[in-house]
């Protein structure tokens, strides 16, 4: 996904180096297309190559600044990680369901939506089989879940270990455990670690 990015950006970068040199090129035959007098001409031709060379500088500084972020907009900052143009953070640290998502908040994230079974795979292959919160709870309504993002729960891609959600003993939100699978457990539950997913 990176190597599209990364051919996506130089794609871009040469289509405004040729747009460019083709404004340059419009640009240069029309001055030189009106009929002066030589001396006149003459000084003018000066001009005309002053201000060309201008506008290379700029369209030049202009290409830089956006290559810089053709380039920052197709990868995730430091410890986070890329899958299908989102990125993704797997905190190391235990904490309960609110905490988990006031720090991927802080991060301008939120926990983890999982939309079908290739980000579910995704996922598993970096939790295995450790615990961490996701963005789904029913705190506002006994059965009723939602996911933080507000993705349609009920048509949504949904990855629940048997017999669950049971909601045994107040469970309202969702972590991933046993082979990626969902399971409800109390949002006080301290003993978790936590998904954070933001979009590039």
């Amino acid at each position: 996904m990176s190597s599209y990015f990364k051919q996506r950006s130089v794609i871009i970068t040469y289509g405004l180096l040729a747009l460019s040199f083709i404004l340059i090129l419009v640009l240069f035959t029309t001055v030189h297309s009106h009929h002066f007098t030589s001396q006149k001409k003459h000084l003018a031709g000066k001009d005309d190559i002053f201000g060309v060379n201008i506008t290379v500088n700029s369209l030049v500084e202009k290409l830089k600044n956006v290559e810089h972020v053709v380039k920052r907009k197709s990868s995730c900052d430091a410890g986070w990680q890329l899958f299908d143009g989102k990125c993704y953070f797997f905190s190391n640290t235990y904490s309960s369901w609110q905490k988990a998502r006031s720090m991927c908040i802080l991060k301008n994230a939120d926990l983890a939506v999982i939309n079908n079974a290739n980000e579910q795979t995704f996922i598993m292959g970096i939790t295995v089989n450790t615990h961490y919160w996701i963005g789904l709870t029913d705190t506002e309504e006994e059965g009723n879940w939602t996911w933080v993002d507000g993705t349609d729960y009920k048509s949504s891609y949904q990855n629940w270990s048997p017999y669950e959600p049971n909601s045994n003993g107040n469970e309202d939100c969702v972590h991933i455990w046993k082979q990626g699978k969902w399971n409800d457990n109390s949002c006080h539950y301290g003993y978790m670690f936590a998904i954070c997913e933001k979009k590039l």
